[in-house]
């Protein structure tokens, strides 16, 4: 995988505001044996990705991945929206199936696929709801949703992964006007994965990482 790890170390880390997050994942399907499953919701927008610092550039991250393991991996990938998947269509290789749809049917529908075959999903990657950090429900529940539907696809080593979730807590205001955490109110994760982390916790899967974007393992566990 060293073309890969070029790749990203010269060219990708450098635009990625989440390169910490992106590269743990790839060190994690790095550690598994035979080909990888990746599954995507939400996909590239962009037609010129890498000229735009910030953006997360997740679906041609993959393709570059799967197409440098040279094993017969696969990724796939699905948005609503038909000028994105015309756009992600155009930008990735054909071992990439883009999906223009609902992802909580499509995710249904694929998992359904891949037990027939005999395959969990290695990477599920939740991004395809964009977050309001005011009413963080609509997008949260979003994505929990997709988990339940790929619940059939999922086993023990399955890493979910949650974008734009960073870490919440309550701050109050002490004598000197300096705002501190608040003792009594313990941080929880936020944003995307708000209801997917009290699942995960409620089913003791295992945090894997936690920065902007957080992972878990261990749900089929």
């Amino acid at each position: 995988m060293q073309e890969f790890w070029n790749f990203f170390n010269q060219k990708a880390s450098s635009l990625l505001q989440r390169e910490t997050s992106f590269r743990k994942m790839f060190e994690y399907l790095d550690q598994i044996q035979g080909s990888v499953i990746i599954v995507e919701t939400g996909c590239v927008r962009n037609r010129d990705p890498w000229a735009m610092t910030g953006e997360g550039h997740s679906t041609l991250l993959f393709d570059h991945y799967i197409n440098c393991r040279k094993d017969g991996s696969k990724a796939f990938t699905v948005d609503i929206n038909p000028q994105a998947v015309e756009v992600c269509r155009s930008l990735v290789s054909s071992e990439v199936t883009v999906h223009e749809g609902d992802s909580v049917a499509y995710l249904n529908s694929l998992t359904k696929q891949l037990l027939g075959i005999g395959r969990h999903i290695s990477l599920l990657y939740l991004d395809s709801y964009d977050v309001d950090y005011n009413y963080w429900y609509p997008s949260a529940a979003h994505h929990l949703k997709e988990l339940t539907a790929a619940w059939r696809a999922i086993d023990s080593k399955t890493l979910v992964v949650v974008d734009d979730c960073p870490m919440s807590a309550n701050l109050v205001a002490g004598a000197d006007g300096q705002f501190q955490l608040d003792r009594f109110y313990k941080p929880i994760v936020g944003g995307k994965g708000r209801l997917v982390a009290e699942f995960a916790e409620e089913v003791e899967a295992r945090m894997v990482f936690s920065h902007y974007q957080h992972a878990w393992n261990g749900f089929q566990g």
